[in-house]
């Protein structure tokens, strides 16, 4: 599946890896696991509810999640955000 991202999700990642630089390899680690096998069991993958239903989330660190869509053959990146503000 092609990966790809929206400016907002660029924007958040970045002040993210900025307050926390050790974030960039564990982002980078589960991107590839998710490339690899969406279903892998340290993704902790599900879909959400409520006014994110048509979106995914998989696990980065701690309460760290990324949200996702599935736009055909694509996996569209839309914001990484913790799990409170779902």
């Amino acid at each position: 599946m092609n990966i790809r991202t929206t400016t907002y999700f660029d924007k958040n990642l970045s002040k993210k890896i900025r307050k926390n630089p050790q974030l960039k390899a564990k982002v980078k680690k589960q991107i590839e696991l998710l490339r690899e096998n969406f279903r892998h069991p340290s993704l902790r993958l599900h879909k959400l509810t409520g006014k994110r239903a048509q979106e995914y989330s998989f696990w980065i660190e701690g309460n760290l999640r990324i949200t996702f869509v599935i736009i055909g053959n694509a996996i569209l990146f839309t914001d990484i955000i913790t799990h409170d503000e779902y």
